[in-house]
């Protein structure tokens, strides 16, 4: 588990768990999101290299999917979604948001993406 993901877990607010997790991705260096964007590429091509994706991107979404559904849980969330629907848009849209960047696309300013991230995610988890 990474740091971001170490310390997603030890907070208790299921909230500030996916914020830890969201703001960890967004802050990835260009450098590592372009190496993992050829690695992705690569794949496409290549049996092993997708296998091995897959596998890391299982793991990643299972950060995700538990802090979700410990919310869900607590209460603290009630989406109209299920869990793994939730997670498995937020995911598109921070992959997409990586290849924006990587391929300097005109994007929104960061802070502006951030915000607006939380705010949809806040609506699908019935948090509003």
């Amino acid at each position: 588990m990474d740091e971001a993901g170490h310390r997603a877990t030890s907070e208790v607010d299921p909230w500030s768990c996916l914020v830890i997790l969201i703001d960890s991705n967004l802050s990835t260096s260009i450098r590592n999101q372009h190496l993992l964007l050829e690695l992705w590429g690569a794949g496409i091509r290549d049996a092993k290299l997708r296998d091995d994706g897959e596998q890391q991107w299982a793991w990643y979404r299972e950060l995700f999917l538990t802090m979700v559904v410990e919310g869900c849980n607590k209460g603290a969330f009630r989406p109209t979604l299920s869990p793994e629907d939730v997670v498995d848009m937020l995911l598109a849209i921070l992959a997409g948001a990586m290849v924006q960047r990587v391929l300097q696309v005109r994007a929104p300013m960061p802070d502006h993406f951030r915000t607006a991230l939380l705010h949809l995610l806040t609506q699908m988890l019935g948090r509003a």
